[in-house]
């Protein structure tokens, strides 16, 4: 009896411990303007970046019955937890002075084995991990130049973009938010950004950033700096929050 009981208990755990089949998955994003790469470097139709760093989360892919199934990434101690990653697009050269050499362009992770047609994000980092200290926070999150200290969490999105003579950047995060860090009650504009690509098949498909959908409605040749740190009294911050799908007011 009790080797039958020890052989039903170790078939429970074996059962328990077997999910099915994975697959490997590389998803990557490419930064556009207009439909056109665009770097660090100023391009022919002078432009380039100044800026593209963003946080995501809440991966989820679409199973072709309509069910979303979570994509886990593979947590690498740099770019990547299992629910979280930071993209990096700039690489500290031409316009982008005030970056990091180092550069993260592809998620990588795995899903169950299934056909998938859609894949939805959120450009943001979850309440939970948003309002700690990232100097005890594990990677990507260590990232101090992705901290809004003054403001007691993450800029969830660098994104910049420079002419010869002018320019526009923009910082996303939360805001209107009580407490301090590691002490955070909630905040009175979350402004994390909900995406969906109902057609994106996860493994033969890429993300496209075009920064020219952000920032359709802002005058990049008016040879004034403007920019948008999410603050309430920042006109600027209207049209490319409009963008993102987030009510600036």
């Amino acid at each position: 009896m009790i080797q039958r009981l020890l052989l039903l208990f170790l078939a429970i755990l074996s059962t328990s411990g077997c999910s099915g089949p994975k697959t490997q998955l590389r998803i990557p994003f490419i930064a556009q303007f207009d439909g056109r790469e665009i770097g660090c470097a100023l391009s022919e139709a002078g432009l380039s970046l100044s800026d593209l760093r963003f946080f995501v989360s809440s991966l989820r892919a679409i199973r072709d019955d309509g069910v979303a199934v979570d994509l886990v990434l593979q947590p690498d101690d740099q770019w990547q937890q299992a629910s979280l990653a930071l993209l990096d697009f700039e690489d500290a050269t031409g316009a982008c002075d005030n970056g990091t050499p180092a550069t993260n362009t592809v998620l990588l992770g795995t899903l169950p084995s299934a056909n998938y047609r859609g894949l939805e994000f959120t450009i943001g980092v979850p309440f939970e991990s948003n309002h700690g200290d990232p100097l005890l926070a594990a990677a990507p999150l260590d990232d101090t130049a992705m901290h809004w200290h003054w403001r007691a969490g993450y800029k969830f999105m660098r994104a910049g973009i420079r002419t010869a003579n002018d320019g526009f950047w923009i910082h996303l995060g939360s805001t209107g938010c009580e407490g301090t860090v590691q002490n955070i009650t909630g905040c009175r504009f979350p402004n994390r950004a909900k995406v969906l690509l109902p057609e994106f098949v996860p493994g033969d498909d890429s993300v496209v950033v075009d920064l020219a959908a952000l920032l359709r409605q802002t005058d990049l040749l008016d040879k004034d700096a403007t920019d948008c740190s999410s603050g309430p009294a920042e006109q600027s911050c209207e049209a490319p929050f409009s963008a993102l799908g987030l009510d600036f007011a």
